[in-house]
């Protein structure tokens, strides 16, 4: 088995800071190599820093079968688990949730790279849309246990359905962001029919009854979901209400209509439940792209909703910003990355108002500490399309002049600092107050990667 670990270089003093934070004196002492009441001299040369260390854990990659181009390129596609995680505090030992989305997609753009085929041949109706190599994928919920072994058994699948019992596909519906639908293909290059009950599932949280609540880009919207996986309902922007006409579920057109300005492929990406399940914590993966996609690429201003569960009324809004890409290394060797390269991967509900946020480019995830102040929200008036400038649009002084402050934010771990860890981190859970459970997103195995699942130890219980 192999360990990897890693001194967190060059942030002692950021470490000393965040145990301050979470009132842990004796640690702040052992940072230094201290103790709090010795008077012994202290030797030359200072002890290392707490470390951060990471174990990888041993998860199977469940086959999908392989599918075979026109061409003849052949891909053997795997189950991609790591598109989220959750762990309630009252599962037992060792049980950890995960999480597909909508299934394998091949951007056309990228058809000639991954296949072979030029995008026009492959998608001759919309070269921005998207390959369907399974059309049919119905999105999923696993459960796993972790043992002592460090091997994590799968134990429990829930497919997601509709009322009337039919699966659930990944395809999107009639409508994407800012309501412009998504090119859909086969992998002969046929068009494929929109699905008005289909899902791209980013996020989710169980709640103590075994039901669950799951957030989806495609809306975006919120969904309530049985423990069986049956679709209860489906909360979306109050103006996107046709898109869903169809759906073999409850439509909620309830959520605040700014919502469906998102960027294409870019809704939401975050979900969380307070302690006590009264509410719901949902976050963009982007900024919108509000008035324009201009906008979204250069903005850094996320959106953060915190949600009443049984009624689905807003209790606040709030906004994250978003690192500048020269803070992930890892991203940065052999090209320039730009700012829509950063998003928001996962978020989770250390306790009330408390949230710890993922934010990530591809190589390098960085992973936050931010607690919801009144100080804080976004004024309602930035709900309307019509506000000029947009939340988006705002930057530097001109958010303090309108009297708008982002959420401050205290870094407990940079994957650059943890040898080993893998790319596209989207799969986060909190198993102690010093333990994190991370997980790829393996994108089905397009390109050859695998599933992989690391347990990480913090040096300080900041997680809490």
């Amino acid at each position: 088995m192999r360990r990897h670990s890693a001194v967190l270089d060059g942030r002692s003093t950021a470490f000393v800071a965040l145990a301050a934070l979470a009132g842990f004196p004796a640690l702040i002492a052992a940072a230094f190599g201290q103790s709090p009441s010795s008077d012994r001299a202290q030797p030359d040369t200072p002890p290392a820093p707490p470390r951060t260390v990471a174990t990888a854990i041993q998860i199977a990659n469940l086959p999908l079968g392989v599918v075979t181009f026109p061409n003849g390129k052949a891909m053997n596609l795997t189950v991609a688990l790591g598109s989220a995680a959750f762990r309630h505090p009252k599962d037992p030992p060792g049980r950890l949730w995960l999480m597909t989305d909508r299934g394998p997609s091949i951007p056309c753009v990228d058809a000639k790279r991954m296949i072979g085929i030029e995008p026009e041949q492959a998608c001759p109706a919309d070269r921005n849309g998207r390959i369907y190599p399974l059309a049919g994928f119905v999105p999923s919920i696993y459960a796993v246990d972790i043992g002592q072994d460090q091997v994590a058994r799968i134990n429990v699948f829930v497919p997601f359905k509709g009322k009337s019992g039919r699966p659930v596909s990944g395809r999107p519906n009639a409508a994407g962001g800012n309501g412009r639908a998504e090119g859909i293909f086969a992998t002969d290059g046929r068009a494929l029919p929109p699905d008005p009950s289909g899902i791209d599932p980013e996020a989710f949280i169980r709640l103590q009854d075994g039901s669950y609540w799951v957030a989806e880009e495609f809306g975006p919207s919120l969904l309530e979901v049985a423990p069986d996986g049956t679709v209860r309902r489906r909360l979306v922007p109050s103006n996107a209400a046709a898109d869903f006409k169809d759906a073999d579920y409850e439509i909620v057109p309830n959520l605040p209509p700014i919502m469906r300005q998102k960027g294409q492929n870019r809704g939401f990406e975050g979900l969380a439940v307070s302690p006590d399940e009264k509410f719901l914590y949902v976050m963009m993966q982007s900024p919108l792209a509000n008035p324009d996609v201009q906008v979204l690429q250069t903005s850094r201003n996320v959106r953060l909703w915190k949600i009443e569960r049984e009624t689905g009324a807003i209790a606040g809004q709030f906004f994250y910003q978003l690192d500048m890409p020269a803070a992930f290394r890892a991203d940065r060797e052999g090209r320039e990355r730009s700012q829509q390269d950063v998003h928001v991967s996962e978020i989770v509900a250390l306790r009330p108002d408390r949230l710890l946020i993922l934010e990530r480019i591809d190589k390098t995830s960085r992973l936050f500490i931010v607690a919801l102040d009144e100080a804080n929200r976004v004024p309602p008036e930035f709900d309307s399309a019509e506000m000029n400038p947009s939340l988006e649009a705002l930057s530097g002084e001109t958010l303090a002049l309108r009297g708008l402050k982002p959420l401050p934010k205290i870094l407990i771990l940079d994957t650059d600092s943890v040898p080993g860890l893998p790319a596209k981190i989207e799969g986060v859970a909190v198993m102690a107050p010093d333990e994190l459970i991370l997980v790829n997103d393996n994108d089905f195995g397009i390109d050859g990667v695998r599933t992989q699942m690391f347990r990480v130890t913090l040096p300080a219980p900041v997680l809490r």
